[in-house]
Order: C-alpha cells, then structure tokens, then sequence
C-alpha cells in the first residue's frame, strides 16, 4: 500500500503525536509511507530515514491569497473569504500534483485545514483519505465561513474522520460530520519507556510545579502565573518551572516582574521530550491551565498533562475539550472551571501539602493513561481503518 501522509507543518519530533504515528506507520510491513509536508522549506526531524518531499501546498502563495482576501473584502459580501480560499485550493493542487509522483493508495491527512486545501486534488485522483483533527481546525478555524463551507464538503468526501477525544466527535457532529464517519481514537504514549523517579527521590527536592508547552491564548501561561502567585502565599519556598516558548513569552516575563516572583520561576524555552522529561522527574505537581481563547481556539486532547501522568505526576488543569477525558477530578489530579485561578491555586496548594495524596494521583494517573493511552493500540486502530 502506497499511504501517503499529509501535514501542513514539516516533521518535528516536537508534535508528538504526529512524529510517534509515521514512526509506526513506517516500520509496518505492506505499507509504504511518504510524508507529504505542506511547508516549502525547513528542517525535517528525520531519525528515522522518514521518506519525505516538501510540496509547499499549505504556505505556497500566502501573499497572493491574503491579497485576493483583501481585495474581495473591498467588493463585500463575504467575497474574500471565498475569493482567499479558493486561490489557496488551487494553489495546493498545484503543488501537490507538481511534486506528489508516486500512485497513492490512500491519504492520511493531519488537521482539517490540510484536508480542505487537498480535498479537490484527491477527488480527482480518486484517493480515498482519512483525516485526523486535533483542535484550531475546528474550533478557531470556522470563523471563517467559506472554511466551514469547504469543510463540509470535506465532512462528505473523506472516508473516515478520526478524533482523539469524545469533546471533538461532539464537535464534529455539531458541525454537520456524519456519525459513522468518525471514530475516536486517543493519542498513544509509550508509558513502558517513561521511568517515573520514586517519590521518595522527588520529594527531597523543593514543592514544585511544572508546565510543558507552547504560552499561546489557549494554553493561557498568565492564569498558571497568577496562580501559582498565590501558591507562593501559603507555601513561600515552592518553585514554578515552565518549558516551552511562544508568543505570550515577552508578557509571562512582563508579569513574573510585575509581581517579584523572579526568584521562584524558572523558564526553560523549548525543548525536545528527551531533555524534558527528566525535568519533569523533579517536580510535585503538573498543571496547565487551558481555556477557550478569546478567538475560539481550543485544545485537543492535550497530550503533555497525559506525559505527566505517565511520570506519575498528579495533574491539575481546566475542564476544556479532552482534558476532562484523562484527569479523572479527586482520583488522578484536580479539575477546575476555566479562569478560575484561584480554585487552580487551592488544588495545587492542598496537593504540595499532601505530598502522600500527590503520590497516589501521580501513581493512579500513570495506570490510566497506561490503559488510555496505549500507543499498540491506537496503532492497531489507525491501520484497520486504513485496510478497510
């Protein structure tokens, strides 16, 4: 079988999800994978001797379509909406039928944006797809309503739609998706791999918490700052530590200024999962505080609380899209409303008190996502879907 994997972004071991399935889609015999990345240029992560090809359908002709936008926004009714996308689709089928020369099979397809862009090209070339969404492609990205229109038309076409939550089959559903299209197949982890350090070792260093990922609206680094401000009240010597970088990156400093607490929060920038990991050893307590961004943007299932998990770490974070799904409230962390930073602060406060409490979340946390989250399975799943 000749699969071939779509992205709009180049192969990054930094989008774990994506990296760990064309990993294992690779090495399974009878299927010959070749990832089709949407960037024209740029550094793939290729430990693996990922067979790839940069097609530049998802960034080819940016400054055109955003011109067509603006002069269709000139003319009104909606007309550079419709005016932007088309040019972008035909620009990608340009792309993809310039530089994809190999027979295909099949197409995986990662986010609904890719999809619509790609849409037409597999129709004509009668390549059945399945596709993969994972939060922004259907949440932020249909306030833009010639996207919401070609995205039911991709809704029609594609033979399977996968999500990785219950949250998102529910949101496809409201969309307009049929139900028997879609199949909700979580992220997997290889929790076999991940060592977690014996609490006893980890409580000989200071009450801490930790937090992984990209400081955007969504994640919301600001309502974790201001929590853990308040953390700081009650328990003078703990410690923050944030790895990742990103766009709120010069207000989270702005802030730890504004409220001299430099001394007690550290920030890492971004780093691979193998350097991260061990960090993550050293700490009480994981917590993220996600929310619905002010442009609608959503989480996915969000994968690096689960990696917390799976280091035995107990998790407090907001009851927003998938997370609710593996932070089971008062069993394996702590769940609270979305903004609500000084409820975030008591959960955090009552577990770094309770260091025995936090080792049985931690621990109750590792199983769940152990049977949640099994890597073999979700595998398994993805290729019976392709077979069929």
């Amino acid at each position: 079988m000749n699969l071939g994997y779509f992205s709009h972004t180049n192969f990054s071991v930094s989008e774990t999800f994506i990296y760990d399935l064309v990993n294992d889609l690779s090495k399974v015999r009878d299927i010959n994978l070749i990832y089709y990345s949407g960037r024209r240029r740029g550094k793939i992560d290729n430990d693996f001797n990922l067979n790839y090809k940069l097609t530049g359908y998802s960034d080819t002709g940016e400054t055109l379509s955003y011109l067509v936008y603006k002069i269709g926004q000139v003319f009104g009714s909606g007309r550079g909406f419709r005016w932007k996308s088309f040019t972008q689709r035909k620009l990608a089928n340009y792309s993809v039928n310039k530089n994809v020369r190999l027979k295909l099979d099949l197409a995986y397809v990662d986010y609904a944006n890719s999809a619509v862009l790609l849409r037409e090209y597999f129709e004509e070339n009668n390549i059945p797809y399945v596709v993969h969404v994972h939060g922004y492609d259907i949440t932020s990205s249909v306030n833009d309503p010639a996207y919401l229109e070609q995205l039911g038309y991709v809704f029609n076409s594609a033979k399977y739609l996968i999500a990785a939550s219950d949250y998102m089959r529910r949101l496809l559903l409201l969309l307009g998706a049929k139900d028997e299209k879609i199949r909700v197949i979580r992220y997997g982890i290889d929790v076999k791999s991940i060592t977690p350090m014996d609490w006893q070792s980890r409580l000989k260093f200071k009450p801490s918490v930790i937090f992984l990922g990209r400081l955007t609206a969504k994640k919301h680094p600001i309502a974790l700052l201001y929590a853990f401000n308040l953390v700081l009240l009650s328990i003078p010597d703990a410690i923050l530590t944030i790895i990742g970088d990103g766009p709120l990156m010069p207000e989270l400093k702005k802030r730890i200024l504004d409220l001299n607490i430099k001394d007690s929060v550290f920030l890492l920038g971004s780093l691979k999962r193998t350097d991260s990991f061990p960090i993550l050893n050293k700490h009480w307590v994981y917590a993220q505080h996600s929310v619905t961004a002010p442009n609608g943007d959503q989480e996915g299932y969000a994968i690096s609380p689960a990696e917390a998990a799976a280091h035995e770490l107990p998790v407090v974070s907001t009851i927003h899209n998938g997370i609710n799904e593996h932070v089971q409230d008062g069993i394996t962390g702590y769940l609270v409303p979305e903004f609500d930073f000084e409820k975030m602060a008591e959960r955090i406060i009552h577990l770094l008190r309770n260091p025995q409490l936090a080792e049985r979340m931690g621990k109750a946390g590792r199983i769940n996502i152990q049977l949640m989250n099994n890597r073999e399975s979700r595998l398994s799943q993805i290729i019976a879907l392709l077979l069929q």
